[in-house]
């Protein structure tokens, strides 16, 4: 009993909490991701490839854009208050838009919606990163990365797998997938808040 609760110990729960955030929300948005085109062309009719498509560039540009300010801003802070709850509200960004899906009704409505998940992407990649790698330990770093990398590969699969079938049952059940994906991915920002009652994390 005791050797198991030295093993709990020394496990870094920095990392086990980054790693099921990214579970929550960049797991969750892969599924939602291959399906986004299907779901919108019940939506946007014949130009939706093309919407997609622009879509995804203000997606990225927002993203990119983002980065830098974002970046310098919490290299401002010693601790990572800033990027612990800069984290959480990039993940709430991120999932709230697929809340509104299925109120698009014309092109700029998802334009928008892809504004601010980009926002809310940039907020994530940057301060999650930068808590990664603050609470990796020395000489262990491929074992965790490669923990981290396992969990999201499989964790992701199966969220694939129920996803696809749910979402082929009809309208209705394709809306919940993509209404639930967005909860999913707000949910996430839970695993975030947890960090920040670790006492012992290295970045604190």
């Amino acid at each position: 009993m005791n050797s198991i609760l030295k093993r709990f110990k020394k496990i870094n729960k920095v990392l086990i909490f980054l790693t099921f955030s990214d579970v929550f929300s960049w797991g969750s948005f892969t599924v939602i991701s291959a399906l986004t085109g299907l779901y919108l062309a019940t939506k946007l009719g014949q130009n939706t490839v093309e919407y997609v498509g622009i879509g995804t560039a203000i997606y990225f540009f927002v993203r990119g854009l983002a980065q830098m300010p974002i970046g310098h801003l919490t290299d401002k802070f010693k601790k990572d208050k800033d990027e612990i709850f800069l984290l959480a509200l990039g993940i709430v960004l991120m999932g709230t838009p697929f809340l509104f899906y299925q109120k698009i009704t014309v092109f700029y409505h998802y334009f928008l919606l892809q504004a601010i998940f980009g926002l809310g992407a940039a907020l994530n990649v940057t301060n999650w990163r930068k808590l990664f790698a603050l609470n990796i330990d020395g000489g262990r770093e491929g074992r965790q990365y490669a923990t981290y990398e396992t969990i999201m590969s499989l964790c992701t699969g199966v969220l694939s797998v129920g996803g696809g079938v749910i979402a082929n049952m009809g309208d209705k059940y394709f809306d919940l997938v993509i209404s639930s994906a967005g909860l999913f991915i707000i949910l996430a920002s839970f695993w975030i808040l947890l960090i920040y009652l670790l006492e012992e994390r290295k970045s604190s």
